[in-house]
Formats: structure tokens, sequence, C-alpha cells
């Protein structure tokens, strides 16, 4: 089995050439239209930190279990926070308007702790804003990473937007638009 944490260690030196790709250039556009600029936010599963940075937060904060991760992000966006620690059981007393999981659920191990974590750091008006890989695209995703148009990743949760949804509901969060 492979180590999740090494996985993503390696990997921290192929992210910034990886985050140039269409995929991330529209999830940037799609978290800036939800996300105003001035905003205080956490990004729990951060990586080199840039669509933190491309928010232009008053506060930001990323989170990552990866140390590789956490130190290329604190290199490439010195004026953000950066700190290493699990999704499930980081450490952090401050509020946010909005939390970004993206492109997280589908790699952690208990997609449920994750959400209910995510309350110690909201306030009664914070919005999470997520994405995530359906099992619809499972059929291109494989051939697209076998031939490099895809980063690697490791096995995966497939969830469906009915199982994001229960799993919100489940961990005490309202879905206010899909």
């Amino acid at each position: 089995m492979t180590d999740r944490r090494e996985f993503y260690n390696q990997r921290a030196r192929h992210r910034p050439r990886e985050l140039q790709r269409h995929y991330h250039q529209l999830l940037a556009r799609y978290y800036a239209f939800f996300i105003p600029p001035g905003a205080r936010v956490l990004e729990v599963g951060c990586g080199v930190g840039d669509l933190l940075a491309g928010l232009k937060p008053s506060k930001g904060v990323g989170i990552d279990f990866s140390p590789e991760m956490v130190s290329a992000a604190k290199a490439r966006h010195p004026a953000l926070e950066f700190h290493t620690g699990d999704a499930s059981s980081f450490d952090c007393s401050e509020k946010f308007d909005y939390i970004i999981l993206s492109d997280l659920l589908n790699d952690v191990p208990d997609v449920q702790a994750v959400l209910e974590k995510l309350h110690a750091v909201a306030h009664p008006q914070t919005r999470i804003v997520l994405n995530f890989f359906n099992n619809v695209w499972r059929p291109v995703l494989a051939p697209a990473a076998m031939l490099g148009f895809k980063s690697p990743t490791l096995q995966q949760n497939w969830l469906s937007l009915t199982d994001m949804k229960n799993l919100l509901h489940l961990a005490g969060w309202e879905v206010i638009k899909e």
C-alpha cells in the first residue's frame, strides 16, 4: 500500500506545472466567482497554495498534510499562512468566512469526520465551497491519467452528488447551492 503523505510529498515538485492545466484554471475562476476578495478563507488540502492566493483573501490560511506541499506553498505565497496538518484533526482557533475543499474529499479516508471538524473553524455565516470528482468521470479520467493529461492520484473515494449531500447533512451542514 502506498503511503499517501509520501505520495504527495513526491508530487509537490510537479504541482506548479500541473496547476497551469485548463482544469485548474477553470477551478480558480469558479472559486473566484463564489468567494469575494477580502474574505477570510481557509483551504484544507491547499497543496502549493495557488488557489488560495488567487482569491486575494484578507486572511488566507492553508492546511495540507504534506510537509513538502506546505514548504512549497510558503515559498510561493509568503503573504499567506500555511500549516502542516491532517484534514480531520488540524488545530486552528480562528473562524473563517469561506472554507475551500478542492479535490480533497475524494482523497480522505473519512469524509464525514473532515466535514464535522470544519464546524470548529466556522461561524454561522461560513460557507464551504467544494468540488470533487464524480464517478461519472471515472471512465474518462483513468485514460487521461495514463496519457499524462491528468495528474496521477492514489485510490479515490468516488462520491456521487447524492452521497456528498448526505454526508454534508450528517455532518450538520446545509446545502445552499449545487
